[in-house]
């Protein structure tokens, strides 16, 4: 009896090592079988065919539950993707990848449960040293909304499976390119790559998780650098890490050179954070939301054309967002420090170089339909740019441009200016020395400059549309040495030195409506070779108002005008006009007038004509002033009216650094000075028409003109 119970219990043990080697047997076999054979005929059979797998080697440790694979190899086979296009397949995918992957490890990976339960579960995916290349497919649509895709992508990954869950997967070192199939172009390359995906799960539900973004919980992206482009390399990115845990992006410096792609400017930034950022939507159609951006320094460099005359042809601004992304949004950006400079093709001259600006921009909203140009400024809620000072030099070295305080508000539409000078960069006698030329010398201050109802979309392209400006405490000194010989530089007829056609030199077009200045202080200063002496022209607190300043669509018999009110030599109340013909302005054409309705001390002048012209004005006494004068850089007809009374005068001559009277010759001009010139029936006025002469300056011409009229009126003709 005992025999035989042991005979028994020894045969259930048996049996039951018999079945577990059998299982055993049968589970290696089918799991060799599978690795051998399943796996490969699983990734072509669930991907139609688009891809094949092949590996040198895959080893499974059953006791530390890891799984080891060698040279793994994923080649997407574009002829089949082809052959799917030309059919309508749906079946066929945007994208298509060769993955190259020298060494796969799975850490916690159990064989049994992937085959009979059909769930892989593992605690870590570790990918080193893996080449990507991503062919891209682009007008390739598929039919069904969104959320349908999405849902059909998961089911293409699960195949049979039921559920993927892996803790963490990792990807060292790796590097991924991606190119248009048809055309080859590299959209973009990166290098040392290395990505950490969180919580990685896909199943029935998990496409229904919002909180995930490519299937996990949390991703971090690092890349050493990142080339936009193709062998151009037109943008390049160094260090740029991401996590979407902290919703930030940093990159160390972005660079993009537009002109290796028939563009004309260079851009970089350095320093960049982009933080808040949420990635809406399935990957191939996909919103992105930045919270914030900033910067610390950048610059940008303008190349514009050489000047031969030629007119390049603009191509139209291609859309920005033209790959995965079809919605972008930025709430703030912030920029601490832009560098601009500016420069012409093939020129010698030093480039234009602005330094110190600091952008804010509020509200960008960007789709499909956004493009490169001036309609960027709209689609921004506010657009806040400032500068401490802008300094640029002169082509020809004799200014400094200077601007200080700068404020620009597209929200309000609002410029503001704390100071804009002219500055000359030599006194008086170096700079005329320099010019070697008969040249004004101009020294002008703005301040406080408040530009209203500024469009700043048309400022981008280069046109100045402002509604009004203001500004008070305003400066402007021009002297001129007329002991050097003219400038001649014109030799195509008389030089464009009038305001109107000065405007047409700053190569901005420019249309104010309105220009108001209060409290200005405007001298012209001239210099006598004779006398070795310099007369200075003065009009204090001067207010002005000029109407429609422009320089570009100009329409017939469209005018600029301006009024104004002054103080001259001090002493003296001048009002007055301008009127610049506008649609003439090649000519030059225009009229002026002043008025001075208050008598006085004539002896006031002597500070003008005893170093300008040698002559002194003993005694006399002006009742008012009334001068007008047509114009254009050829000819000026001036009328002047000039009542007075007990006029001297007296001719000098200049020694040792003193005025002497010219004795005689004085006295016989005041035989022929006609002392008085009393208002009323016998008044005598003066219509005098006179040449420009070709180089003259423009406030020379106006003086040089009422001085002729003077002249006919004070003096007795035979």
């Amino acid at each position: 009896m005992s025999y035989n119970k042991n005979r028994k219990k020894y045969l259930i043990v048996f049996i039951t090592c018999v079945v577990a080697v059998g299982c055993y047997i049968f589970y290696r076999v089918k799991k060799q079988d599978f690795i051998d054979h399943g796996l490969k005929s699983l990734v072509a059979g669930k991907t139609n065919q688009l891809y094949k797998i092949s590996y040198d080697s895959l080893w499974v440790n059953e006791v530390g539950g890891n799984l080891f694979i060698k040279n793994l190899l994923l080649k997407g086979d574009t002829a089949r993707q082809l052959q799917l296009i030309k059919a309508h397949d749906t079946s066929a995918q945007k994208i298509i990848l060769d993955i190259n992957v020298p060494l796969l490890e799975v850490a916690n990976f159990t064989t049994a449960r992937a085959l009979l339960s059909k769930q892989i579960e593992c605690k870590l995916i570790t990918i080193s040293n893996a080449k990507v290349k991503c062919y891209l497919f682009p007008g390739l649509r598929k039919p069904g909304d969104e959320k349908q895709q999405q849902k059909e992508l998961y089911k293409q990954i699960l195949g049979n499976l039921k559920v993927i869950r892996v803790d963490s997967i990792s990807l060292v070192n790796t590097e991924v390119t991606a190119l248009d199939f048809y055309s080859k172009e590299v959209k973009f390359h990166t290098f040392n790559t290395s990505v950490a995906l969180t919580d990685v799960a896909i199943d029935s539900t998990a496409n229904q998780d919002t909180t995930r973004t490519l299937f996990c919980k949390e991703i971090a992206i690092k890349a050493q650098k990142v080339i936009v482009g193709d062998n151009n390399k037109s943008a390049e990115v160094s260090d740029a890490s991401f996590d979407t845990r902290s919703k930030i992006v940093t990159l160390a410096k972005i660079e993009y050179d537009a002109v290796k792609n028939g563009g004309s400017f260079r851009s970089m930034v350095e320093g960049v954070s982009l933080q808040g950022i949420t990635w809406a939507g399935p990957v191939e159609n996909s919103k992105v939301i930045i919270e914030k951006a900033s910067f610390q320094k950048g610059s940008l460099d303008l190349i514009t054309g050489s000047g031969s005359g030629k007119k390049k042809v603009s191509k139209p601004a291609q859309p920005i967002l033209t790959g995965w992304i079809k919605q972008f949004k930025l709430n703030t950006l912030q920029l601490n420090s832009l560098t601009f400079i500016t420069r012409q093709t093939n020129s010698k001259d030093s480039p234009y170089i602005i330094k110190n600006n600091s952008f804010l921009i509020r509200n960008i909203s960007l789709d499909s339909s956004s493009r490169p140009d001036e309609s960027l400024i709209d689609k921004a809620g506010e657009i806040v740019l400032s500068n401490k000072v802008i300094s640029v030099i002169s082509r020809d070295k004799l200014y400094e441009y200077r601007l200080a305080g700068l404020k620009i508000n597209s929200k309000t539409k609002n410029i503001f200016i704390k100071e804009a000078r002219i500055i000359p960069r030599f006194n008086e006698a170096d700079f005329t020395k320099k010019a070697r030329v008969q040249i004004a010398r101009f020294d002008v201050t703005f301040e406080n400059v408040d530009c209203k109802g500024a469009d700043i979309a048309k400022l981008v392209k280069g046109e100045f549309v402002v509604e009004k400006i203001t500004t008070v405490n305003n400066s402007a000194k021009v002297f001129t040495d007329l002991s050097f010989p003219e400038d001649t530089s014109s030799e195509h007829g008389p030089q464009k030195i009038f305001p109107h056609q000065m405007l047409y030199d700053i190569g901005l077009k420019v249309r104010i409506k309105k220009f108001i200045a209060a409290n200005s202080y405007i001298e012209y200063k001239e210099k006598n070779p004779r006398t070795d002496s310099s007369g200075r022209v003065r009009f204090s607190n001067t207010s002005f108002t000029i109407n429609n300043i422009a320089n570009y669509g100009v329409r017939n018999g469209e005018k600029t005008t301006a009024i104004f009110a002054t103080t001259f030599l001090e002493k003296i109340p001048v009002t007055g006009n301008f009127t610049f013909f506008i649609d003439d302005w090649k000519k030059g054409k225009f009229s002026t007038s002043a008025a001075i309705n208050k008598s006085f001390d004539a002896t006031i002048f002597n500070q003008l004509t005893e170093p300008m012209s040698l002559v002194k004005i003993e005694k006399g006494f002006v009742n008012s002033l009334n001068f007008k004068m047509t114009a254009d850089t050829s000819f000026a007809e001036t009328n002047l009216a000039l009542p007075y009374r007990d006029l001297k005068i007296s001719f000098l001559k200049k020694n040792a650094g003193a005025y002497k009277n010219k004795a005689l010759f004085s006295f016989l001009t005041n035989i022929v000075v006609r002392n008085n010139n009393k208002p009323g029936a016998g008044m005598r006025t003066t219509n005098v028409k006179a040449n420009h002469k070709k180089y003259g300056a423009f406030f020379a011409y106006i003086w040089t003109s009422m001085l002729k009229g003077i002249r006919d009126i004070s003096i007795i003709k035979p």
